[in-house]
């Protein structure tokens, strides 16, 4: 299995991929932790920044429209199953990572938590490639709503493991939460 970091460019906190999270790069902290696991043949950093590197992860352009859901597909197209995980998530832990390829079956999962779908902590395989070519060429592009539509198997997940860095304000609260301060 493959791991695939999705990093785009953020509006709301420029650069965070590149922050700093208790002595080491956001990317380079998430893309650690992937490779600590030792269940991972590669480990691919995915993004349209394209001067974004990681010590742990092989950096690919991202050459899609702009849009998750058609990174992801892409993603399936070419690897056919991964983990997915957001660059912007420095809670997960390797805890969380043996959970869900421990709950992978060959079908795409995701961790769900609050009946709230996380796509960008989820295993993604063929399974899913045709049904999202056809939800995209119905014009959709939520790739929430088609885990929801297609009824994507899911497990539980801690909710705190799969926060976000959006803005600067949550930053601050990871590097206390994570005790880097």
């Amino acid at each position: 299995m493959i791991a695939i970091i999705f990093a785009k460019n953020s509006q709301r906190l420029q650069n965070k991929h590149n922050m700093e999270i208790c002595g080491e790069k956001m990317i380079d902290r998430i893309s650690r932790i992937l490779s600590e696991t030792g269940r991972f043949s590669s480990i691919i950093l995915f993004t349209k920044n394209f001067s974004l590197k990681s010590k742990f992860a092989v950096t690919e352009e991202d050459n899609t429209d702009g849009i998750l859901f058609d990174s992801i597909l892409y993603c399936i197209e070419r690897y056919h199953e991964f983990l997915a995980i957001g660059g912007d998530m420095p809670y997960i832990d390797k805890g969380s990572i043996e959970n869900i390829l421990d709950n992978y079956k060959g079908n795409s999962v995701a961790y769900m938590s609050d009946n709230f779908y996380q796509p960008l902590f989820a295993i993604y395989s063929t399974d899913v490639e045709q049904p999202m070519l056809k939800y995209r060429k119905n014009g959709k592009g939520s790739i929430r709503k088609f885990m929801d539509e297609y009824s994507v198997s899911y497990i539980e997940g801690d909710q705190e493991k799969l926060k976000s860095i959006n803005t600067e304000k949550d930053l601050i609260e990871a590097r206390k939460n994570l005790r880097c301060l």
